[in-house]
């Protein structure tokens, strides 16, 4: 079974372009939800980031490899391209073909339900090249530890109509990161609860109360519950 740890951005200075908010507390949103529908629906167990840690590989990677985790997703949105930059970008580890799989698959699930279309040249790529090479933190740390590590901009918050797509969509949102994880990683659904039956049995019916009565008598007399209904 899957062990997936939720990493949303923890930078409260990112400011959104519309709503009165900023990436960590819709990434935190988002990264709820999507732990939710895991826990509610899916055979697979999720850990949230302890979310003042920092991203170093004492920080949060180091809690994802203790916990036992296999996947490590940061959830973020992006920024930097434009009043008019538009489109989810993915980043993973060059040497995990299957956090390439989860990268590309997010980016589909969550282009898929954005009503802007992304103007991304490159949607997808490894997080190894960032700051010449070093690599993106989240990529580069739960990699060192054995994990496989995504890392997701849901979309652009210095777009207005991006942001606020962001903002009203949090539920879409989530269920796109949930699609991903469960196509790429072939997570199967919880069985649904057996529900339990019931077989009553009728002993008679009486158009005198009185007869009914002593037959209810003599059921608790040998034993057994009973009750009277009238129709």
């Amino acid at each position: 079974m899957y062990k997936i740890y939720l990493s949303p951005s923890n930078q409260p200075a990112n400011k959104y372009s519309f709503g009165n908010t900023n990436e960590k507390a819709e990434m935190e949103a988002v990264a709820k939800r999507v732990k939710l529908i895991l826990d509610e629906e899916y055979d697979c167990e999720t850990v949230m980031a302890t979310l003042y840690l920092d991203i170093d590989i004492n920080g949060r990677a180091k809690e994802a490899k203790d916990k036992g985790c296999h996947i490590y997703l940061a959830i973020h949105s992006n920024a930097g391209g434009g009043t008019n930059a538009s489109g989810a970008v993915a980043f993973y580890h060059p040497d995990s073909l299957t956090g390439r799989f989860l990268a590309e698959n997010t980016v589909k699930e969550l282009n898929a339900i954005c009503p802007i279309t992304s103007n991304r040249s490159t949607p997808v790529e490894s997080g190894m090249k960032a700051f010449n090479n070093i690599g993106y933190g989240e990529i580069r740390n739960p990699s060192k530890l054995g994990l496989v590590s995504v890392l997701v901009e849901t979309d652009f918050h210095d777009n207005p109509k991006t942001a606020r797509w962001i903002i009203d969509n949090k539920d879409g949102i989530a269920r796109a990161y949930v699609n991903a994880l469960v196509n790429t990683l072939n997570i199967s659904r919880k069985s649904a609860p057996e529900v339990k039956k019931y077989y009553k049995v009728q002993v008679g019916a009486y158009s005198k109360k009185s007869n009914a009565e002593a037959m209810l008598k003599r059921l608790k007399s040998s034993g057994f519950e009973g009750f009277i209904k009238y129709e």
